[in-house]
């Protein structure tokens, strides 16, 4: 395996470098609730390379390969830290598993340059050949038959960290290609407050402006946008998989048109007001808007969506919200002139 890294990956790390013990502190506990809450975004970066769990290094435990996202690792290290396991992590530019395999950084190329530096510490001599491990979801940035034409036997372990301590138990292990990630409750309910965290700025930001637009003309539209906001935001996470299509906006639209249906409805129940038209078309194109918007926003904390989908989804729908949003702003200036 001659290593084509055309990088200074090579020069930080020379060939022949020494295993490390893997091992996190408390401050580390505090790091990954930060990639936690940057949901799985480019955040903090673990040193590439070969390290180990348990008491020694030991060649004859089987190796994983992980990204180098520390959120990753930390999770992976929880739960097998008592294991002697090996672990090789590769550049992946602090990015997770399935998000840096959709980019290409994921991939057979990588985790033979890092192998490449480690000549004397993977493969006993009367080894023909190097078992790794890949995560199911690194699939779709490596490619297996580049692994095995360079000489590695790749095995594809469970989708969830949590299944790996029974997976390792069953030798000689299995493939878990047919696993399923299946993006449930548990799934959608992990990336719910870190989504909301991050989409929470924009909506102060709108609700600022909006906050500004009533001091000077009194719209009386303004700080309903953030509890409608935070609730389409919920509403689209938990309901996800019940909105038909794949496509992420197309599910925002259904969702808008769901919550602009019932809240027409509870409006005619409730309020015995005038009907406003145009305070309602701005809470209308506002919803379509934010629902499109978020449905977008959302694709980059899903794992299920399709990276080159989502560049279309976006092409595509974008320009719409931002319509729809141009089409509020117009209405709510419209209600403070004759209102």
């Amino acid at each position: 395996m001659e290593c084509g890294c055309k990088t200074s990956c090579c020069s930080k790390t020379p060939v022949g470098a020494k295993t490390k013990k893997l091992d996190f502190s408390l401050l580390d506990l505090f790091k990954a609730l930060y990639c936690w809450l940057r949901s799985y975004r480019q955040a903090m970066a673990l040193e590439p390379g070969l390290y180990y769990t348990g008491n020694v290094y030991d060649r004859d435990t089987p190796l994983l390969v992980s990204c180098n996202y520390h959120l990753t690792v930390f999770m992976l290290w929880r739960i097998i830290r008592s294991r002697n396991v090996r672990i090789l992590i590769i550049d992946t530019k602090g990015i997770n598993v399935w998000c840096s395999a959709g980019k290409g950084q994921f991939s057979a190329k990588e985790i033979f340059r890092q192998l490449e530096l480690y000549p004397d510490e993977i493969l006993k001599p009367e080894d023909a050949k190097l078992q790794v491990v890949l995560p199911k979801l690194s699939l779709s940035g490596v490619s297996l038959k580049e692994l095995r034409d360079g000489g590695l036997m790749p095995v594809i372990g469970p989708v969830y960290v949590s299944d790996l301590p029974a997976w390792l138990d069953e030798q000689p292990l299995q493939s878990c290609k047919s696993a399923v990630y299946r993006f449930d409750l548990g799934d959608r309910s992990f990336s719910l407050a870190p989504s909301m965290l991050q989409f929470a700025k924009y909506i102060i930001l709108i609700a600022i402006g909006l906050f500004a637009l009533d001091l000077l003309m009194h719209t009386g539209f303004h700080w309903q946008v953030i509890p409608l906001s935070l609730f389409i935001g919920i509403s689209y996470i938990l309901l996800f998989p019940l909105l038909p299509t794949r496509s992420f906006a197309l599910k925002g639209l259904i969702l808008a048109g769901i919550i602009s249906l019932a809240l027409g409805i509870g409006r005619s129940i409730i309020s015995k007001t005038d009907f406003n038209p145009l305070l309602y078309g701005a809470y209308f194109t506002y919803i379509v808007a934010i629902s499109l918007f978020f449905g977008l926003y959302y694709t980059g904390n899903s794992g299920v969506s399709n990276y080159s989908l989502v560049k279309k989804e976006i092409i595509r729908f974008l320009p719409v919200a931002a319509l729809f949003f141009l089409g509020n702003l117009s209405l709510i200036i419209i209600q403070g002139v004759i209102g």
